[in-house]
């Protein structure tokens, strides 16, 4: 029996790294960075403008990668963002970020909108963004 679950868990080896996500904007937008801080307010519809005073569009991911973000943006689990946004949209105060289904359409979005910012896997960057901040 020892040696069956062995050889399953040696055939099905569990994914133990997590994806290093970076918050990325189209490549004109001529901030340097942003703090946590600051991409956790736009994300989280505090201010709809960058530190520069240009209009921010933030873009979600429908993805698993979602949850990762928020859980290393705000240390909170995706359910909370859920309610948070829930209660904000209730109120009317403000929408939530346009979300896309993946790295892919998130990468199109920002090199077409100078405004954009939106998270991906930093595998997938390329020289048509730019990035803002690591999330470690």
């Amino acid at each position: 029996m020892k040696k069956l679950l062995l050889s399953l868990v040696l055939a099905f080896p569990i994914p133990s790294a997590q994806a290093e996500l970076v918050v990325i904007t189209h490549i004109s937008n001529n901030l340097n960075n942003l703090t946590a801080k600051q991409v956790q307010d736009i994300f989280m519809g505090r201010t709809r403008l960058f530190p520069n005073g240009k209009f921010a569009l933030p873009i979600d991911q429908s993805s698993p990668l979602r949850a990762e973000f928020y859980q290393k943006l705000t240390a909170r689990p995706v359910e909370q963002i859920n309610a948070y946004w829930a209660r904000i949209m209730f109120t009317g105060q403000a929408s939530p970020p346009q979300q896309l289904p993946d790295d892919k359409a998130v990468l199109q979005t920002v090199r077409e909108n100078e405004g954009a910012i939106g998270y991906i896997d930093k595998t997938h960057v390329d020289n048509t963004v730019h990035i803002l901040l690591p999330l470690h």
